[in-house]
């Protein structure tokens, strides 16, 4: 592959991580804004205990994807430099 089509390449997949980074940041923005509003009692009903439960774990996955598209942008940055 020569030096172009590679920098192409690699441009195409630093903005799609640089995309997936500012989606994943925004929802977990606004998923850190609602989380607060909703009470977390044991004596809900167990619909919405488990809806909050998968909220909470819908966190946790935002958190782990941004340091993954951060390291990713990071990455093809570097590769791009390098070029």
């Amino acid at each position: 592959m020569d030096k172009n089509t590679l920098k192409e390449k690699y441009r195409l997949m630093l903005e799609w991580h640089q995309y997936r980074l500012e989606q994943n940041q925004e929802s977990l923005n606004r998923l850190t804004e609602l989380l607060p509003k909703l009470d977390h009692e044991p004596d809900e009903d167990a619909v919405y205990r488990a809806d909050y439960e998968e909220l909470l774990s819908l966190k946790l996955i935002y958190e782990t994807s941004l340091r993954n598209f951060e390291g990713k942008t990071a990455k093809y940055e570097q590769l791009l430099s390098e070029l």
